[in-house]
């Protein structure tokens, strides 16, 4: 971390979360209040670095007030509770649309040919520093916390994903056990299990978004896991042992 961002969070550490913005907090995170106090004083303390340290902006006609900058700030912030990265270091810009977007895409077959078009997207995330948010999407999340679908977590995770290298093969992150599977190996792992099950009818237990690709299968385990922990330890045991390593949380 730079000099002058030490400096700019150590003067943020000296002034206490604003009552305007702890009683977003309050109203908006369930998640925050069902917290313990040594967790909610760490979520106030990251919430504060990030409204600092990134920038936001409306698109598509979309206003954005303290009240939605506060909540998204927030939610990607819970993922770091446990230290598994600093702020998002790649992540520059939170770009908020006020509903579904188009986005144009282009996709490589395998017999070569390129297919380009537009598609409605509700969010994305950049390896450049960028995430894209559908406020509505956003909004449903903060109303629905159990639903084990999130757009903040989800994309959040491709940034740490980025950071990380979390899906990588030769990923080299700490094993408590050198007999045990690393992280890379076990998301490799169930990733090819939850595809091969899929072939054969029997669909995933959480969104089948899951499948697309390594990357995605990350981001969508990472959004069930902070929301429903209890169905990714019973249903991918190995993934919730891995992700309750790598992220440092018990979130159930």
């Amino acid at each position: 971390m730079g000099i002058l961002k030490t400096w700019r969070r150590k003067r943020l550490d000296k002034r206490p979360l604003s009552l305007e913005r702890k009683s977003i907090l309050e109203r908006r995170i369930l998640p925050y209040r069902e917290m313990g106090s040594d967790h909610k004083r760490k979520l106030e303390q990251l919430t504060r670095y990030f409204m600092d340290e990134k920038s936001f902006e409306g698109c598509g006609g979309m206003e954005l007030d303290e009240e939605k900058m506060v909540a998204i700030a927030a939610m990607a912030c819970i993922p770091l509770l446990g230290g598994v990265s600093d702020i998002y270091p790649y992540l520059r810009a939170i770009l908020v649309y006020p509903t579904h977007y188009d986005a144009p895409f282009s996709d490589s077959g395998v017999d070569g040919v390129v297919t380009e078009g537009v598609e409605s997207r509700s969010g994305e995330s950049w390896d450049q520093g960028v995430i894209i948010l559908s406020w509505d999407e956003v909004e449903y999340d903060l109303h629905h916390p159990r639903d084990g679908s999130n757009i903040i977590f989800h994309e959040c995770a491709h940034q740490i994903d980025y950071e990380w290298g979390a899906t990588m093969e030769d990923f080299s992150w700490w094993r408590s056990n050198k007999k045990e599977d690393g992280l890379a190996v076990t998301l490799k792992k169930e990733y090819h299990k939850l595809v091969k099950n899929m072939e054969h009818g029997h669909p995933p237990a959480v969104d089948d978004y899951a499948a697309t690709n390594i990357h995605e299968f990350f981001a969508v385990m990472t959004e069930a896991w902070f929301e429903q922990p209890e169905l990714i330890r019973n249903s991918y045991p190995d993934v919730h042992k891995a992700f309750s390593a790598f992220y440092n949380l018990n979130p159930g």
